[in-house]
């Protein structure tokens, strides 16, 4: 993951149909690439690029999420909260907030690194 994804690589993901709906679809929940499948109306191979590109720009994350059959699943969550694009004395000014990682995250890293 990057700390400060390039202008042109978020610019590039939010120009994406599938990107934005995945960001959308992740911002209220965690997802699996199953269900964003669905929501977005896009095919798995769709969904694994998609949310590849999002992880490496810093723009979603991913963790497991226990399952009470004893497996588990990898679910994503947009980690996007703002994307702020100003013009002032003629300079392009370019923020990107992203919301920071939750107890839930750290539980589970901590977990996955025992």
């Amino acid at each position: 993951m990057s700390d400060d994804p390039d202008v042109e690589t978020v610019v590039s993901l939010l120009d994406d149909e599938y990107a934005r709906a995945i960001l959308t679809a992740t911002s209220t929940e965690p997802m699996t690439a199953t269900q964003l499948s669905e929501r977005c109306d896009a095919s798995l191979s769709t969904v694994y690029r998609r949310t590849e590109r999002l992880a490496d720009a810093g723009l979603i994350g991913e963790r497991t999420r226990p399952r009470a059959d004893g497996h588990h699943d990898t679910v994503y969550y947009a980690t996007l909260d703002r994307f702020e694009v100003r013009l002032r004395d003629g300079e392009l000014h370019v923020d990107i907030d992203r919301e920071g990682a939750d107890l839930a995250d750290g539980l589970t890293t901590l977990w996955e690194n025992l």
